[in-house]
C-alpha cells in the first residue's frame, strides 16, 4: 500500500507594537515546510509581512516537482 504525499507547514508570524516609533510595530516571521525551518526574518511593514506570507504560501502549495 502506498502511503499518499503529504505536504504540510507551519508560519510563526509574532508582532508586537513599539511605542513611539513612526511605523509602530515589529513582526518576526519563522516558516516551515516539509520539516525544513528556514531562517527567521524581521520586518515592520504591513505589505513586507503580507509578501512574507504569500511566499510561503506559493512554495507550500506549488505542485510537487
Amino acid at each position: 500500500m502506498e502511503i499518499p504525499s503529504e505536504r504540510t507547514g507551519v508560519l510563526i508570524l509574532r508582532v508586537w507594537v513599539e511605542g513611539g516609533r513612526p511605523d509602530g510595530f515589529r513582526a518576526r516571521i519563522v516558516p516551515t515546510g516539509d520539516g525544513q525551518q528556514t531562517a527567521p526574518s524581521a520586518v515592520s511593514a504591513v505589505d513586507d509581512v503580507l509578501t512574507a506570507v504569500r511566499a510561503w504560501l506559493d512554495q507550500l502549495l506549488e505542485p510537487e516537482r
